[in-house]
């Protein structure tokens, strides 16, 4: 029996669809060289629950991932709000706030770090 999931399938692929029309290299910063990351993640499209996921899953902490996990059950939608309210809770200090930004911007290009001048 195969774990395929076709409302799973057709809710990702619309959001391909939705999706297709984002550049991070459309939003400039006042520095040409930089991308504006605030202006960028107001811009970005919704990313699925997985791809979520697999934001905080690269961290490697599991006691991060158990507190995604039950914040937000599997396969449901997390707007861009809500994951970054979630996310500042797990920050030291405000300057990482781009970096929460950029991981959603990310899933879109992953080349926003260098682009935002965080590497």
């Amino acid at each position: 029996m195969s774990n395929f999931d076709l409302r799973k399938y057709l809710a990702e692929g619309k959001l391909l669809k939705e999706n297709e029309g984002f550049n991070v290299d459309d939003y400039p910063d006042k520095d040409e060289d930089l991308v504006d990351l605030d202006a960028a993640f107001e811009a970005a499209p919704n990313i699925s629950y997985n791809q979520v996921l697999d934001i905080f899953k690269s961290y490697e902490d599991e006691e991060i991932l158990n507190d995604f996990k039950s914040e937000f059950p599997e396969g449901e939608d997390i707007n861009k709000e809500d994951y970054s309210d979630f996310s500042i809770t797990l920050i030291d200090d405000m300057s990482e706030v781009s970096y929460i930004q950029a991981n959603w911007i990310s899933v879109f290009d992953d080349t926003v770090y260098e682009k935002a001048g965080l590497v």
